[in-house]
C-alpha cells in the first residue's frame, strides 16, 4: 500500500471577554459635632507662704510682687479624648529689702480652669464605608506662666458635655454580573473511521481518498470513478448518479431504473467498490418505458442540460431529475419552477405513458413571455379561469416526466397542438435549436426534467 497521508486535527479555540466594572469611593454625607463651653468648678485657695528678709547696710529698695494673671485653659469637645489642665510653673521672687523692712505680698487673684470630658467614652462611632475610624479631637490652649507660687493643686472637677451623634451614610453597592459564556464542545476523530472496531478497511479508505483527495490519490482515484460510471451505465433506459457524502461515510444513489429488480444487482456492485467501511444507500425511482425513452430523445434536441439545481463535485454519473413531484386523484397538475440565471423564454411539455406530450406553456391558455434571470414560475391553473391549463389528476396513475426548455431567444412563434406524439415534436424541436445557434452566436439555452407520480391516494 502507498503511504497515505496523515490526518490532521484540529482544535478551536474560542474567548469571551466578560463585563467588569468598579465601584467608586464615595465620601458620606456628616455633620460635626457643635463645640459648647463646659462648666467648672473654682480651684480651692490656700495660704501665700510668707518670708522675711534679711537686713543688709545696703539702702531699702522695696519691690513690689506683681500679680500673675490666670488665664482659663480651654479645650473643644472631642470624642473619646479628655483635655486636662496644665499646671504653670512656679518662679520665685527674691529681694533684698532694707532692715526691718516687711514684704508685702499681693494674693492672685485665680481664674477658673475648665476642663471638658467627652459625654461617654465608651459611646463608638462608625462611619460606614470608609478605610479608617474618624475621631475628633481637641488641643488644649497653651498656658501662660505664673510668677507666683501655686497652690497645692485640687484635682479638676470634669463636666459633662453635650454631644451630638456623628449621621451615618450607607454607600451605594453595585452588583456585578458575569454570564458564562457558551462553548461548543466537540470530540476529536480521524477523517475517515472504519465501521467498526476492526482495522480499517482499505478498499475503503482509497474510495474515501479518491472522492476527498483525487490529486493525491492519482489513478486510484481515476480508477474508481471509471468503475462507478460503468455500474451506472449498464442498465438501458436510466438515469443515475452517486453523491459522497463524508459526513456520514455513505454513498447515496439517486436516480431510477426502467425495472424495481434491477435495483439490487447496481447497489452490490457498488458497495464492491466502496469496501465494507462506506455504505451506499439510494432513493432509486422507476421509470419505465416508454416514459425513460422520452429522456433520450429530449438529451437529443441539442441544449445541455441544467445544472443549477445540483452543483456537488462529489458526483459521479448523469445529472437525474431536478425535483419530484407527487399528485393523488383530484388535485390540479401545478409546477413551481424557477427561471434560468438569466432572461430566457421557457417552454413546459408533459410526456405521459402513451408516448404523448402535453404542451402546458405555451399554448393558447398561456402565452409565451419572457422570463426574467431566477424568477419564479407557475405552471398550471390552480382554478377555473386561472391563467394556464386547469388539469386534473386522475386514472391511469404511475410515474411520469415533465420538462422545461429555456432559450435566449424565441425557438417558434406559433403555439403548437396541445397535445402531439413526442417523437415528432422532439425531432422539429432539435431543427429549431440548431437554427438558433446559427443565427446567433450568443444563444444560450438548457433543459431539466421533472419526475411526476400520481396516484390514487
Amino acid at each position: 500500500m502507498p503511504d497515505q497521508p496523515v490526518p490532521e486535527s484540529q482544535m478551536q479555540l474560542s474567548a469571551y471577554q466578560v463585563e467588569r466594572s468598579e465601584a467608586q469611593p464615595a465620601t458620606p454625607e456628616s455633620e460635626s459635632a457643635a463645640a459648647e463651653d463646659a462648666s467648672g468648678a473654682r480651684l480651692g485657695q490656700g495660704a501665700i507662704p510668707r518670708s522675711r528678709a534679711e537686713s543688709v547696710a545696703l539702702p531699702v529698695v522695696s519691690a513690689p510682687i506683681a500679680e500673675a494673671p490666670a488665664t482659663a485653659l480651654s479645650a473643644r469637645e472631642a470624642r473619646g479624648q479628655t483635655v486636662h489642665a496644665t499646671e504653670a510653673d512656679v518662679a520665685t521672687l527674691s529681694a533684698t529689702p532694707a532692715p526691718a523692712a516687711a514684704l508685702t505680698t499681693a494674693e492672685p487673684q485665680v481664674e477658673r480652669l475648665a476642663s471638658a470630658t467627652p459625654t461617654d467614652q465608651s459611646e463608638a462611632v462608625v462611619l460606614a464605608a470608609l478605610p479608617a475610624a474618624l475621631s475628633l479631637t481637641g488641643s488644649p490652649a497653651e498656658p501662660e506662666p505664673l510668677t507666683l507660687a501655686a497652690p497645692d493643686a485640687t484635682p479638676l472637677i470634669d463636666a459633662p458635655a453635650a454631644a451630638q451623634p456623628l449621621a451615618q451614610a450607607q454607600p451605594n453597592s453595585v452588583a456585578l454580573t458575569q454570564t458564562a459564556p457558551e462553548v461548543t464542545r466537540a470530540k476529536a476523530a480521524l477523517a475517515f473511521s472504519g465501521s467498526g472496531d476492526g482495522p480499517v478497511d482499505p478498499v475503503s479508505l482509497a474510495a474515501f481518498q479518491s472522492f476527498m483527495a483525487p490529486e493525491d490519490a492519482g489513478d486510484t482515484a481515476a480508477e474508481l470513478r471509471d468503475g462507478i460510471s460503468g455500474i451506472l451505465a449498464q442498465i438501458p433506459c436510466a438515469r443515475m448518479q452517486v453523491q459522497f457524502e463524508p459526513a456520514t461515510n455513505t454513498l447515496q444513489l439517486v436516480g431510477h431504473v426502467p425495472d424495481a429488480d434491477m435495483r439490487a444487482p447496481v447497489l452490490q456492485a457498488l458497495q464492491a467498490q466502496m469496501g465494507a467501511d462506506i455504505a451506499v444507500a439510494d432513493t432509486l425511482l422507476i421509470l419505465p418505458r416508454p416514459q425513460c425513452d422520452a429522456l433520450t430523445g429530449i438529451a437529443g434536441v441539442g441544449l445541455p442540460q441544467s445544472t443549477d439545481q445540483i452543483t456537488n463535485p462529489l458526483l459521479v454519473g448523469e445529472d437525474t431529475h431536478a425535483r419530484e413531484f407527487r399528485y393523488t386523484d383530484g388535485q390540479q397538475l401545478i409546477l413551481d419552477l424557477t427561471a434560468p440565471d438569466y432572461d430566457a423564454y421557457v417552454y413546459v411539455d408533459y410526456f405521459d405513458a402513451k408516448g404523448q406530450v402535453i404542451h402546458l406553456s405555451p399554448n393558447d391558455s398561456a402565452p409565451l413571455t419572457l422570463a426574467k434571470a431566477k424568477s419564479a414560475l407557475r405552471v398550471g391553473a390552480e382554478r377555473p379561469g386561472d391563467p394556464g391549463l386547469y388539469i386534473t389528476i386522475g386514472p391511469p396513475y404511475g410515474q411520469e416526466i415533465a420538462v422545461a426548455f429555456a432559450a435566449s431567444q424565441p425557438l417558434y412563434d406559433d403555439t403548437r397542438p396541445l397535445v402531439e406524439a413526442a417523437e415528432p415534436y422532439l425531432n422539429w424541436m432539435q431543427a429549431r435549436v440548431a437554427e438558433a445557434r446559427a443565427e446567433n452566436q450568443e444563444f444560450k439555452g438548457e433543459w431539466v426534467y421533472f419526475f411526476v407520480s400520481t396516484a390514487a391516494q
